[in-house]
């Protein structure tokens, strides 16, 4: 049952916050706040400031946004009627970001906002280390986002996977709240039947909890990560439910990967499993 959820916010957390708020109070969780803190870690993710910034040293600044972004989540989470649980720097609670993945284990999921649009992850943010290392489902939110958590459509990815087999079961809690579940499966001549028939069945399932969910097979020949994407955006779809890192990080960042090229185009919430 999703009665925790762990929010890690980091640069431009208004988006994240706003939908981590709007998502506690519409599934009844009770979020646990943190800003990780740095101590002088790696200057290759983020933005141009926060490198710029913990170049200069300037732990001062830092720690001064740590407390004005959580203590702005604690204000607007009051006046919505969500009780947070908010870990102030300094605190002795507060995880460094290296211990992030770690602490997030105890919780029923993590729920991040993306670190900059346009680009793919890098191997030191938070995204891969928490699908990876975590053993618990990430929700990124996309930096565009500007509404609230909303549960019209849902896309499930499915490619027969481990993952992605993960991901539909760490995801029900919100499948069975949406209006619509669409099951979808981008396939080409080499697709084995068995994918097909395990989205079938997917939906069955769905069926059996109410839900309204259709299986939706998208010839394409394209990358697989592209034609999700582009049909999540045609239909207005309010979130898409996928596994994460099929393969290692490293090899999605020499190489590529769906997961690679979902994080750094995505539009919409993403739910993740690995």
């Amino acid at each position: 049952m999703f009665k925790n959820m762990l929010v890690v916010l980091e640069e431009n957390p208004e988006a994240v916050t706003a939908y981590a708020i709007s998502l506690a109070k519409r599934i009844g969780a009770r979020p646990t706040v943190i800003r990780p803190r740095r101590d002088g870690q790696g200057l290759s993710d983020g933005s141009m400031e926060a490198r710029l910034e913990l170049t200069r040293g300037d732990a001062g600044s830092r720690r001064a946004k740590a407390v004005d972004a959580l203590e702005t989540f604690r204000e607007l989470a009051t006046a919505a009627g969500v009780d947070a649980e908010i870990l102030l720097p300094d605190g002795g609670a507060d995880p460094r970001r290296d211990q992030v993945s770690t602490f997030a284990r105890v919780f029923a999921f993590s729920i991040l906002g993306q670190t900059e649009p346009g680009r793919a992850p890098m191997l030191d943010e938070l995204a891969g280390p928490l699908l990876e290392e975590s053993g618990r489902p990430v929700l990124i939110v996309p930096a565009i986002q500007r509404g609230a958590a909303h549960f019209g459509t849902i896309v499930v990815a499915w490619d027969g996977s481990a993952a992605a087999a993960r991901a539909f079961g760490d995801a029900i809690e919100i499948l069975e709240r949406a209006d619509k579940v669409e099951v979808v499966s981008i396939t080409n001549a080499n697709t084995p039947r068995a994918v097909l028939q395990g989205g079938e069945r997917l939906v069955g399932r769905l069926h059996q909890g109410g839900v309204n969910a259709t299986f939706r097979r998208l010839p394409s020949e394209e990358d697989p990560a592209n034609a999700l994407l582009s049909y999540v955006a045609d239909i207005g779809a309010d979130m898409l439910v996928a596994g994460g890192y099929g393969h290692s990080r490293l090899r999605e960042a020499l190489f590529g990967g769906v997961t690679r090229t979902l994080l750094s185009s995505q539009t919409l919430p993403m739910f993740l499993s690995h």
